[in-house]
């Protein structure tokens, strides 16, 4: 026997590939097709002890002397017009790409839900391909070329809440909404995110509220102070304010820790509080602070700052992408590092905070190859590692963190540097901006009205 026999092997001989993920619909119509018209297109098997020697894992699913490497329905077929036999062709010669061969035949003829699909590629990812492999050999499908930014977003809703999965599987949310949840690593985010587009919220709304609101509660009101603003404290005519002249005495972050707070006065205030709630005129009474006038503004304040929370989360999860798959060996990334690397270079200093971030990443994605958990002693292990790849995927994290960090914390319209943040964004993770205030920074809009 040679690959590319054909044989008409019984029905029962034959086994279903545990590899196929395609649903049995519709054979009830092949079977009235192969009726009237006859098989159109023999089946392919393999034998199963070739089989079970290249996947050993799938032993206890090889009920049969043969697997079916293609054609489950047509097999099925036969089996509803109850015929004895059919054509099939020995393809042993493929065992080695079966698993590609399931996904690119189901491709072909089926469209798989977005979460089988998610599944086929996953398993190509265990099996060693990356992501741009994957895209190449998949190639053309029933809907289109593939790329490797798809085959990525697919495999990423793997990483949904359950529940979060589920309503994608059953069609009730869609797949932009659900990529939007993947800014979450939390479960309790997504499914509270879910709950809100399930109310009819815009899923980038959804994902924006949730951000706001975690934002309000891990980060401290200057270190638990009252917050007062500028306009509220009275110069004391030295060119500075009480509150600036007090602020080396207000808590202050170091490396994303906040200080201990200043001693309280008798009255239960810190000095800073008094200062700012009370100063003097210089005749010996106090002038109590300007009463803050009401912001009629406010509404389009607030969707200003959801736009930018929301351009903001999905800039973080291209550079997150861009951190999964880039390959840094390879002489065509050697430009991007060195733009990329340049680009952070005329960015303000944000050493430890661009760390913590690119930290998070390479976590996330599962590239952190050193067991260090906190960011400035990953980096200081990952220089005295000697491992130039190590050293080189580190130096690129950091410093799209450092780009990504200014670019989302830059509240003045946007300069050469954010646009060319977004751009480089735009070339290599195939970032597209969705807000209408990103856009409007980035000139795709007609500038005009205010914010």
């Amino acid at each position: 026997m040679r690959s590319g026999d054909r044989f008409e092997l019984p029905l029962a001989s034959l086994c279903p590939n545990p590899f196929n993920k395609r649903q049995m619909k519709g054979i009830a119509e092949l079977a009235a097709t192969i009726k009237e018209v006859g098989l159109l297109q023999d089946i392919a098997h393999i034998p199963a002890d070739v089989w079970i020697k290249h996947y050993p894992e799938t032993r206890d699913k090889i009920t049969a002397e043969n697997v079916i490497l293609f054609g489950e329905h047509r097999w099925r077929a036969f089996q509803l017009l109850d015929l004895p036999t059919i054509p099939s062709l020995l393809r042993d010669d493929k065992v080695e790409e079966a698993r590609l061969i399931t996904l690119i035949e189901n491709l072909r003829r089926s469209q798989l839900s977005v979460l089988e699909e998610a599944e086929h590629y996953q398993a190509l990812r265990d099996e060693g391909l990356s992501y741009e492999q994957i895209a190449e050999k998949v190639g053309e499908t029933a809907e289109g070329s593939i790329s490797k930014g798809t085959v990525w977003k697919r495999v990423q809703l793997l990483k949904l809440d359950p529940a979060v999965r589920d309503e994608l599987h059953q069609g009730r949310l869609a797949i932009s909404a659900a990529e939007k949840l993947l800014t979450f690593t939390d479960p309790v985010d997504q499914r509270d995110a879910l709950a809100l587009i399930q109310d009819g919220m815009l899923a980038a709304t959804a994902q924006a509220q949730i951000l706001t609101r975690k934002k309000a509660t891990a980060e401290p009101t200057n270190g638990g102070l009252p917050q007062q603003t500028s306009p509220d404290a009275v110069s004391t005519g030295n060119g500075s304010t009480p509150a600036q002249s007090a602020a080396s005495a207000a808590p202050h972050a170091v490396d994303g820790e906040v200080a201990a707070p200043t001693e309280h006065d008798a009255s239960g205030q810190t000095p800073l509080a008094g200062a700012v709630a009370a100063v003097s005129n210089g005749n010996g009474t106090a002038t109590p602070p300007r009463q803050r006038q009401n912001d009629d503004n406010k509404p389009a304040a607030d969707q200003y700052e959801q736009n930018r929370a929301t351009a903001a989360a999905d800039r973080d999860a291209a550079c997150q992408h861009l951190v999964e798959t880039v390959d840094l060996t390879r002489p065509e990334a050697h430009e991007m590092l060195i733009r990329l690397l340049t680009a952070a270079t005329m960015a303000p200093p944000q050493q430890g905070p661009a760390q913590q971030r690119a930290l998070a990443w390479l976590r996330r994605v599962g590239r952190q190859q050193l067991e260090e958990s906190r960011a400035g002693a990953y980096f200081s292990a990952v220089l005295e590692s000697g491992d130039e790849d190590l050293r080189r995927l580190a130096a690129f994290a950091s410093a799209l963190a450092t780009c990504e960090l200014r670019t989302s914390s830059r509240r003045q319209s946007w300069g050469p540097i954010e646009i060319g943040h977004v751009n480089f964004l735009q070339e290599y993770a195939k970032y597209v901006p969705e807000t209408e205030w990103e856009k409007k920074e980035m000139g795709l809009l007609a500038t005009g009205g205010g914010r």
